[in-house]
């Protein structure tokens, strides 16, 4: 009997090994996790070089994980298990306070050589633009490193200043706008989701607010743009995806302009009159409601007549910060170039905006492996 039940619990993780690898030969790979809302990673290609560089595994690795079997439940009982022993992290992610999943940044997340390729090529782009556009930068700090407070005790994460002191040495005075001391000064208000690393509506008030302040427009402009309407309370974010398990439910809010605007999609795909789509509050991915997601040009008009065009050069962040601007530009032009093959200096001369606003994560700024090139 001693012997057995020695033996047993070896048995059993043995046959559980077993199952699993039988249950991976036999399905098939999936390419997208809606409990994670991400792209998963498919069975890389083979190559000598790349088994040399490191690339072919580091990507199998990634496969593997991607495409474990039953992974959403056993991403949640990992969670689980960390949670009982203490632990203040689980997959990438803090437990912070308040119900705060806050994403766990280092500098080991950290590409240099990218990163500092794309604030290079960045600078080169706002001087060129800056001869015939009014230009701003704001790129919003991740909700990490401006909810420090959130933070469980001796938390490690990635110093956002050190980016924005190389930024601003690349740019022009008075173009990089302080979003990070706006943000930091409101900490304790509903500036992030708990559950998602984007910032709410109210967050992007703020940074509305900070863009005309940058402008020299009358606060009064965006005074008059603060009331937001409530149209879920039950929206679970990418950061709750990555752990899976149970967490205070987000609300989103969406301001909604007194003017009729029109909005034509993707060069003509499609034209609508509002900025939501409400049908993605009845799915997983409730963030979509505004656009529904990223597209890759958004052609706005019916705001203020003011023969001003406004050309916005993006990631999500800025999808709920420009139902805010629309009003103030007779046309807003929204550019997405990872959904673009077109570079932006030829949108520029296409379209010929009075202003330019390049509004990013820092984070996702950072990590960008693209962005040098397509811009």
């Amino acid at each position: 009997m001693k012997r057995l039940s020695r033996v047993l619990p070896a048995a059993v993780f043995f046959l559980m090994v077993i199952a699993g690898m039988a249950a991976g030969i036999l399905q098939k790979d999936k390419t997208y996790s809606s409990a994670e809302n991400r792209t998963l990673q498919l069975f890389p290609k083979f190559t000598v070089k790349r088994v040399l560089n490191g690339k072919f595994q580091k990507k199998y690795e990634t496969y593997l994980s991607d495409q474990f079997p039953l992974r959403d439940s056993w991403v949640k009982l990992q969670t689980a298990t960390e949670r009982v022993f203490g632990k203040t992290e689980s997959n990438g992610v803090y437990f912070g306070k308040d119900g705060y999943l806050l994403e766990k940044y280092t500098e080991e997340d950290i590409d240099n050589k990218i990163a500092d390729k794309n604030i290079k090529v960045l600078g080169k782009f706002v001087k060129e633009a800056s001869k015939v556009s009014d230009v701003k930068v704001m790129m919003v700090p991740s909700k990490t490193f401006t909810l420090g407070n959130y933070l469980p005790a001796f938390a490690e994460t990635y110093n956002e200043n050190i980016f924005y002191n190389k930024l601003g040495k690349k740019l022009p005075e008075n173009v990089l706008i302080d979003i990070y001391g706006i943000l930091s000064q409101h900490a304790d208000e509903n500036i992030f989701y708990r559950t998602d690393h984007h910032w709410t509506t109210q967050g992007a008030w703020y940074g509305y607010s900070a863009y005309n302040a940058a402008c020299g427009i009358d606060g009064g402009v965006a005074e008059a743009k603060k009331e937001l309407k409530k149209v879920s309370d039950d929206f679970l974010g990418t950061t709750f995806s990555k752990i899976n398990m149970y967490s205070q439910k987000d609300e989103i809010s969406i301001y909604e302009p007194e003017n009729k605007m029109e909005v034509v999609y993707n060069m003509g795909e499609k034209t609508e009159n509002t900025f939501y789509q409400t049908k993605f509050l009845k799915k997983k991915d409730k963030y979509s409601v505004f656009f529904g997601g990223n597209q890759a040009v958004l052609e706005i008009t019916g705001g203020v007549k003011n023969n001003k065009t406004l050309f916005v050069v993006k990631d999500s962040f800025a999808n709920c910060i420009i139902p805010f601007l629309a009003e103030d530009y007779e046309k807003v032009v929204v550019a997405d170039m990872r959904h673009l093959n077109v570079g932006m200096t030829m949108l520029l001369r296409n379209y010929k905006p009075t202003d330019v606003l390049v509004l990013y994560n820092t984070i996702q700024f950072m990590q960008d492996r693209e962005f040098a090139l397509k811009l």
